[in-house]
């Protein structure tokens, strides 16, 4: 920490940010409207972090959309009470209910952000409070073209999860491009996408159609007010500047070296909260033991350490130490492990159990990623894997893991060579193969496939929630979400727990104000997204649980650094 009387600027700003996220990206947008002048600091060479690789949803319950579907904010609040429990905290869910939409409509009517109301329900729409439609919010899709020059500064999403390597799908286009000859109108659709992703590539390299996060980070990027916004990658925190009590700038490292940089107003920490720090990770999370995070590898706990340099306190109050997916792993080139998330098509559908490593079921499989990772945890006592088991059926059908529907994925032989997938002519044969035991296994099938007959899970319910049904599909009857493990061969696919990113994090006031070991707001210091101990403690309430709070603190630091704060002598 340095905290000194004097200090020697080489540059000056109202509001310093860094992280280029959702909520650092929020809180750079709202405070440049205000009429500030704000520097955002990446230290990576692209601007977006998770967020710009993420599906982009919002849970932010209140808007009109919502509203219009029957939400209410008083339902919410019961909702929230109900899932956080005794780690809810009323000042800070209160601020974010009462102000949430309000932030949400001001982008959609006042800048080029866009958010669209999904059919998304809550995660546990069945309980108290839970809403089945109203509360997620996706971003509209958005012409990348718009950026011009700055979309050479834009994070591309997964190479991964995109196809021909460049281009983006919504979850509205899938199907086309599963069935392209199911219609001539379904033809068509595909043949424009890829004429136009032709184009796209020759120019740019990838394609300008923007979908989910990356939509969001780019639709920010061009709202933002130019003359008012300095955005800086390659430009790292080294560490916080005090004076008299109050952070009035850092210290940055960029490609021209060490500069100190004055922030009149404040500094926001919006750097991604701590997903690949393997020290942070022990000290603040022992009980969930993990190795592979979705969450941007910078992400590293520096916003989080330079606060802490400086007096603040940590919020470790929560469920969880963060949030969760489950993942696959696959190998790159070079041999690093690089995790592949739980997919949008396999996710939940019918015909793919989850086995332990005895070959016993453990949690239902339609739940939501966050919760089924939770369960392995309870379950297994500490780190473990489990295996997603299904027939050949099922992957052709659905995918599974990074092995695409047919026709996209035609042969799983490089898969089974390189050990990603385990394929077997028969269940013991497959139970020997990854471990369990094989009259466990057999027995474990046999009743998962008798289940599909009655159309009732006796053991984990699945199918009775509505969230569970998004997910079912016509080859389970009488339960969508039920489907026989059929003839052989069979797949077994490793997974691991996986996070999305850190949920600890440093203790704020409901104004997104970094508290102090002593209690006290720190003056002229703000955090947002993941550096903040998260809203929901730990919990996952339902699609967009990370970002909707993200986007509405950095909102609410923002407004609050507008109208409370002076700049300082």
């Amino acid at each position: 920490m340095v905290e000194q009387t004097q200090q020697a600027w080489d540059e000056e700003c109202d509001v310093l940010v860094f992280g280029s996220g959702g909520g650092g990206m929020s809180a750079a947008l709202f405070a440049a409207r205000a009429g500030l002048q704000v520097m955002v600091c990446e230290k990576r060479k692209y601007l977006g972090g998770t967020t710009a690789t993420s599906g982009g949803g919002i849970w932010v319950p209140g808007t009109p959309g919502g509203l219009a579907a029957g939400d209410t904010i008083e339902r919410a609040r019961e909702y929230l009470r109900w899932e956080l429990g005794d780690h809810y905290r009323s000042d800070i869910i209160d601020a974010f209910l009462a102000q949430g939409a309000g932030i949400v409509e001001t982008l959609n009517t006042q800048t080029d952000v866009k958010f669209e109301l999904s059919s998304w329900p809550d995660y546990h729409s069945d309980e108290p409070g839970g809403a089945k439609k109203g509360r997620t919010l996706f971003p509209a899709p958005f012409d990348g073209k718009r950026l011009g020059r700055d979309f050479a500064l834009l994070q591309p999403p997964m190479h991964r999860i995109m196809v021909l390597g460049g281009l983006m799908l919504g979850p509205d286009e899938v199907p086309d491009f599963l069935r392209p000859l199911s219609s001539v109108r379904a033809f068509k659709r595909v043949f424009a996408k890829l004429a136009r992703y032709a184009l796209d590539w020759l120019r740019f390299g990838r394609g300008t159609d923007l979908r989910s996060g990356n939509a969001m980070i780019a639709s920010m990027m061009y709202s933002m007010p130019r003359d008012r916004v300095s955005l800086r990658t390659q430009h790292a925190l080294v560490e916080l500047l005090k004076e008299n009590g109050r952070v009035v700038g850092a210290v940055v490292q960029g490609s021209a070296g060490t500069r100190r940089i004055r922030a009149r107003r404040a500094v926001v920490l919006a750097t991604g909260g701590f997903p690949h720090d393997k020290d942070m990770l022990r000290t603040y999370g022992p009980k969930f033991p993990h190795k592979q995070s979705l969450g941007c590898e910078a992400n590293v706990g520096e916003g989080i350490k330079s606060a802490l340099a400086v007096g603040a306190a940590m919020d470790t109050d929560l469920n969880s130490v963060a949030n969760w997916t489950p993942a696959s792993v696959m190998r790159d080139r070079q041999g690093r492990e690089i995790p592949v998330i739980y997919g949008y098509l396999d996710r939940g559908r019918p015909g793919v159990i989850a086995v332990d490593a005895k070959g016993r079921r453990f949690v239902n499989e339609s739940s939501s990623y966050h919760d089924i990772v939770s369960a392995m945890f309870k379950h297994s006592g500490g780190e473990g894997t489990f295996h997603f088991v299904c027939d050949l059926a099922f992957a052709r059908r659905h995918g599974l893991g990074a092995v695409r529907p047919w026709p996209w994925t035609r042969s799983l032989s490089s898969f089974v060579r390189s050990g990603y997938l385990t394929m077997a002519s028969s269940l013991p044969e497959l139970a020997r193969a990854i471990g369990a035991d094989e009259a466990t296994l057999t027995e474990t099938v046999q009743r998962h496939n008798a289940n599909c007959k009655t159309g009732v899970d006796v053991d984990f319910g699945r199918g009775a929630t509505a969230y569970n049904r998004m997910f079912g599909h016509v080859t389970g009857q009488p339960n969508p979400n039920l489907a026989p493990i059929g003839a052989p061969p069979y797949l077994a696919l490793r997974i691991h727990a996986a996070s999305l990113g850190t949920t600890i994090g440093l203790k704020t006031t409901a104004d997104a104000q970094v508290v102090g070991v002593d209690g006290q707001p720190i003056d002229g210091l703000y955090a947002c997204g993941n550096d903040l101990a998260a809203a929901f403690r730990g919990r996952y309430p339902g699609g967009g649980t990370t970002l909707g709070p993200a986007v509405v603190f950095g909102a609410l630091a923002a407004q609050h650094i507008t109208k409370l704060t002076r700049p300082a002598d």
